[in-house]
């Protein structure tokens, strides 16, 4: 039970890590399609687009090595707890609430940046 839990408490900061690598770098190609950091803002063009991937990406590739070791250090200290799973649970709505907070730094640096048209302050 402790492996599977493990497993899944790092799938969220794990999907952190390789989004923030990809994506800092290499942005989804299409601005509207399915994937990406998807926002009115960085939509507006090509520049806010590649602008709000490589912020969100570096930021989101820090935070994700951050909450990996951090995740594996507290079950390691919870394994034995009788609430482990509950505990385990916690976890991942902590993570996740980590990454959906991302959005808000990111849409500041994307504000303080560019106009609300799109072009470079």
């Amino acid at each position: 039970m402790f492996a599977f839990l493990l497993i899944c408490s790092l799938l969220i900061p794990l999907s952190m890590l390789v989004l923030g690598y990809r994506w800092q770098n290499h942005p989804p190609k299409n601005r509207y399609g399915v994937s990406g950091y998807r926002t009115t803002m960085s939509r507006l063009n090509d520049e806010t687009w590649r602008y709000a991937h490589k912020y969100w990406g570096r930021m989101n590739f820090i935070l994700g090595f951050i909450l990996s070791v951090l995740s594996v250090v507290i079950l390691l200290l919870v394994k034995d707890h009788p609430h482990f799973e509950t505990i385990s649970l916690d976890l991942v709505f902590f993570q996740l609430a980590v990454m959906v907070l991302t959005i808000i730094p990111t849409e500041i640096a994307l504000h303080r940046h560019f106009t609300n048209e799109g072009r470079r302050k």
